[in-house]
């Protein structure tokens, strides 16, 4: 395991999905800056998803047939770029087209950062993703919080502030590390079958983890906000709370996922999400942030696992694996978001957040056809 390349990417991987964090969070601010109701709230989702996952697969295909060691730094710096750029919005439609800026360099980052990822954790693949991983959980944990500080003390303009660990991400990515970071693609594609039902299960089930994640991210904070009357910038605080649950929780998962099996650690991740799911808005005071940092811990759990289970599915494509697992899996989460609120315009948001936990059964069964673990040659 080389863990300097591992930490590199870990890092560059902080800073891109900083941005992506950053949406949620300023969702309440832009609700009032634009009047915006749950339904377009929930439109800005799903175009940060659909840009920042959904197209994942090209970038994916083009990592994987040719090395391109400067996708990261300029990925990262667009990402950034995009974000500071919220603060030059002046309507809901540059809003969302900003939104889709960033998302596009969140996309073109984590195929080609995830490839690298693979190679660089040898035979402990889980183990090493996780590594990976944590970079990325962490920042998407810290940006509703720093999105939620800056916004409160300088309004939108605050969230200039991205583009300082963005430019330290960029300068780490070209000056010190820059050889652990280029990307290997494989000359000759391994010939093994693909597996299509097994990959087409393991999609669909990242589809309902990342619908159930996304709900908690979309909805909470405005039922918080809404129903509950705390600040926006309360609200990012408590998404981090959720956040950096979920990292630990990617820590913890992956080497439990090297020990005892891909499917055991996901059938036990869904066995502890599904009942916090239906939890959430039930129950009183403090116990729903209580029921929300174990959510957070149980439900991320699995995100490395996934990642290198799709990528032993396809051998010699690690890639178009991570851009599936990563990116059009989780994008595809994003789109129910469009539907769920309008759903939450109709009925309410606290009953949106009430259905949740549907995901979390389906996603326990559709666990249930995933084989341990894929043995591959190296």
């Amino acid at each position: 395991m080389n863990r300097r390349a591992l930490l590199s990417l870990s890092f560059a991987h902080f800073t891109a999905d900083l941005n992506s964090g950053a949406v949620p969070a300023l969702l309440p601010l832009a609700t009032t800056l634009f009047s915006l109701n749950y339904s377009a709230a929930a439109l800005v989702i799903l175009v940060s998803n659909l840009t920042s996952s959904v197209i994942q697969p090209l970038f994916g295909v083009l990592a994987d047939r040719r090395p391109m060691p400067w996708l990261m730094p300029f990925a990262l710096a667009l990402a950034a770029i995009g974000t500071a750029a919220y603060s030059l919005a002046g309507g809901y439609g540059s809003f969302v087209a900003l939104v889709a800026l960033t998302g596009v360099g969140v996309a073109a980052f984590h195929p080609v950062g995830a490839s690298g990822a693979y190679f660089a954790a040898g035979a402990k693949r889980a183990s090493g993703m996780s590594i990976f991983s944590v970079g990325g959980n962490v920042g998407f944990a810290f940006g509703p919080l720093l999105a939620g500080l800056a916004t409160h003390a300088f309004g939108m303009t605050g969230v200039l502030w991205f583009l300082v660990p963005g430019a330290a991400a960029v300068i780490v990515l070209r000056f010190f590390a820059p050889r652990e970071t280029q990307v290997r693609p494989a000359h000759e594609m391994k010939t093994a079958p693909v597996p299509w039902l097994l990959l087409s299960i393991l999609v669909l089930v990242v589809v309902l983890r990342s619908t159930a994640q996304y709900g908690v991210l979309t909805f909470y904070p405005l039922y918080l906000t809404h129903l509950h009357r705390l600040s926006p910038s309360l609200s990012g605080a408590i998404l981090f709370f959720f956040l950096i649950m979920g990292a630990f929780g990617t820590m913890v998962g992956g080497p439990l996922s090297d020990r005892f099996g891909r499917r055991s650690l996901m059938l036990w991740s869904w066995v502890a999400t599904t009942p916090l799911l239906y939890l959430l808005p039930r129950l009183p005071g403090v116990w729903q942030f209580v029921d929300l940092g174990v959510l957070g811990f149980a439900i991320v759990a699995t995100f490395s696992t996934t990642v290198v289970l799709a990528q032993e599915m396809l051998p010699g494509r690690q890639a178009v694996a991570s851009s599936l697992t990563i990116g059009l899996a989780i994008g595809l989460g994003g789109v129910v978001m469009l539907w769920l609120g309008q759903l939450a315009d109709v009925a309410g948001v606290r009953e949106v957040l009430g259905l949740l936990w549907i995901a979390g059964v389906a996603g326990f069964l559709g666990s249930l056809l995933l084989p341990q673990q894929v043995r591959i040659a190296d």
